[in-house]
């Protein structure tokens, strides 16, 4: 089935290459059409206040396949928790868990109905993906979930005229292997792109298990892994002020699960095939631009265990299908006042074995957004919700924001921002649902969140760079968390009281041109993050609490130097204690980690080869992100690419 889907995309895109030579050297003297506004800018638009930011994807470009998971982990603050190498991974964003992000892809949401949560290394973005990282609550931007922060994916489309091809083959340590093919085509009206990859590796490596006397160093069985992922999309442009989309992503996963140190191995595993289709009509229409989107989303998961070999047989088959549709209109005002009015509709229906047969569950939204720019150094955004979920009632979400240029000299502008929001998440269905343990008399979560901060940009002759500073506060009431029942072996879902949390963040990015010949250029994220809850102690008085798995220090740093076409980047993160448990009496201890790449690109005419080496945890650090979870050590991957571009 894969392969039939990657041989008609590439069949499309080689048609278009073959088929349209002579319209395409036609076009380039022909006046070029207006371009349509593409909707997706709406997340810095109408986002005065809050910290966005882009994260730099020239990683995806050169490494087609990597997960957002790996992304993030290199290029931004957040805490991801993986249960191994290719295993599944979360984010905790601000302090929240990980059911408090919300990940949106093109405008919709594709956190999975049953859990509330992504998987992060289910997300292998194409290399034209742009990745956006949206801190704090923004319920008023993206509906339940936005917590602690939002996760934009972002396809924009361009008609300019253009032509290309690249493929990419890589190997590595313990069974690595990836393959990579990518086209895309523009003739001014009408654009294709298409991107496959695969992804295996065994991880059969050497680690240190801490469980056993003496430490000994042992293989890691089951650890192994084969993902697929097929993008595809298509554009046409009807006219000047109207366009046509069609987007389309497939990811197929089969997973080995890594067992805890110390555990049985149960041979478990795990499959996930997640198909995501979307369609989009754009236009101008009524005084403005009118966008209107459909989606279909199916997503299965499927897990068993040899339950000879385990207490207890966990198999669980999951299928869960959700339409989605969304209505927009963006219409200006005046020329410094900007609205849009929108409407969201879902329709999740699952078939879970651990919900005893088949639940469908409806969800509605309006929304209103409203930016204005009183001044030409102010920015003012008022945004607002309300959203209507079958047998519950969640509250009006608004979100209020600004940006005001205090500085400007010398080719520096000094910026301060703040920003206050509401947020809001609706029990999943396995909250609800779930058997045992279930709760469906659970309250939504409701949350306020506020933030303040500093921007900083120079621009100065060769150099140019932008460091912000962030802080920022928030509090999430009646905030869900599985816990042991009182009675009975199995968790259920309780409304906490209240969660409080606060912290710091610091983004930094530079860049120097010396010459046509030498490039530098780095960056470096912080987060201090305090997230806690008030539990008793042992003698019954209440005691603040720093949440599980969220640590109180994350840094990521990078850096590139380029000579002519050599590049060299490293990469380090370091990441503080985390706690085990709710009573912080057990904790992982801190590490660091560093990776190196090398690359060379070599030019013949319209072709370009690129040959690249890299050394992953170069320092040999053993560590894990979550408990007992054993992680690789130092490794090593090649990887060659060849990309045609060729002359216009």
């Amino acid at each position: 089935m894969v392969r039939r889907l990657l041989l008609f995309a590439l069949a499309t895109v080689a048609a278009e290459f073959l088929a349209l030579p002579n319209s395409y050297a036609q076009l380039k003297d022909t006046v070029q059409l207006a371009p349509v506004t593409v909707a997706g800018q709406r997340s810095t638009r109408y986002a005065a206040g809050s910290k966005v930011q882009a994260v730099d994807t020239l990683l995806l470009q050169r490494r087609p396949g990597l997960t957002l998971s790996d992304l993030l982990q290199q290029r931004s603050p957040l805490y991801l928790k993986s249960y191994g190498n290719g295993m599944t991974a979360t984010v905790a964003f601000r302090g929240t868990s990980s059911s408090h992000t919300a990940v949106l892809w093109n405008g919709f949401n594709i956190a999975l109905p049953t859990l509330g949560m992504t998987d992060f290394a289910l997300l292998p973005p194409s290399a034209s993906t742009q990745v956006s990282v949206q801190h704090g609550p923004s319920g008023a931007l993206h509906g339940s979930g936005a917590v602690g922060g939002a996760i934009l994916l972002e396809n924009p489309v361009s008609f300019t005229p253009s032509r290309q091809l690249q493929v990419q083959q890589g190997i590595g340590s313990f069974g690595h292997r990836r393959t990579a093919a990518s086209g895309a085509f523009s003739d001014g009206r009408l654009a294709l792109s298409s991107s496959f990859t695969r992804t295996s590796a065994d991880n059969d490596f050497r680690f240190q298990n801490t469980t056993a006397y003496g430490s000994p160093q042992e293989t890691q069985q089951n650890a192994g892994f084969d993902q697929t992922s097929l993008a595809q999309e298509v554009h046409y442009q009807i006219s000047p002020g109207q366009r046509l989309s069609a987007r389309g992503w497939y990811v197929k996963t089969h997973r080995q699960i890594q067992p805890a140190m110390g555990s049985a191995n149960t041979n478990a595993e795990q499959d996930d095939e997640n198909l995501r289709l979307m369609g989009e009509w754009q236009g101008q229409f009524a005084g403005g631009t009118t966008t209107v989107r459909a989606a279909y989303f199916k997503d299965r998961l499927d897990y068993k265990n040899d339950a000879t070999l385990s207490t207890v047989d966990t198999s669980s088959l999951s299928t869960v299908n959700t339409y989605q549709s969304q209505v927009e209109h963006e219409r200006a005002l005046l020329p410094n006042l900007l609205l849009q009015l929108g409407a969201e509709g879902q329709l999740f229906k699952a078939n879970v074995g651990g919900y005893g047969g088949k639940v469908d569950e409806q969800r509605f939204s309006t929304y209103a957004w409203l930016r204005y720019d009183p001044l030409p150094g102010l920015q003012i955004s008022l945004n607002v919700r309300q959203a209507w979920v079958q047998g519950f009632n969640p509250p009006l979400t608004p979100s209020l924001g600004a940006n005001f240029r205090i500085l400007e000299q010398n080719g520096q502008t000094l910026s301060v921002k703040a920003n206050v929001s509401r947020s809001y998440r609706v029990p999943t269905l396995n909250d609800r649902f779930w058997r045992p343990g279930g709760n469906p008399a659970l309250k939504p979560e409701s949350g306020w969140g506020y933030e303040g901060g500093l921007v900083h940009q120079l621009k100065k002759g060769q150099l140019t760079g932008t460091t912000e500073v962030t802080g920022y506060a928030l509090q999430v009431k009646d905030w869900i968390l599985w816990q042991p029942a009182s009675q009975g072996n199995y968790s259920e879902p309780v409304n906490l009281q209240r969660v409080r949390g606060h912290g710091a963040e610091l983004d930094s990015r530079w860049q120097y041109t010396l010459d046509d010949r030498w490039s530098f250029s780095g960056g470096l994220a912080y987060a201090y993050t305090i997230s806690q809850q008030k539990l008793p102690d042992f003698r019954a008085r209440l005691q603040d609490r720093q949440l599980f798995y969220v640590p109180k220090h994350k840094v990521a740093a990078w850096a590139e130097v380029r000579f002519q076409s050599w590049w060299l980047t490293t990469d380090a993160t370091f990441t503080g204690r985390r706690f085990t448990d709710n009573d912080n009496n057990n904790w992982l201890p801190a590490y660091y980690l560093m990776n190196a790449s090398l690359g060379k690109t070599f030019a013949w005419h319209t072709f370009e080869t690129q040959i690249m080496a890299q050394v992953q945890n170069l320092t040999n650090t053993v560590y894990q992100t979550m408990a007992y979870r054993a992680m690789p050590p130092r490794h090593f991957r090649i990887a060659v690419s060849l990309r045609w571009v060729p002359q216009p």
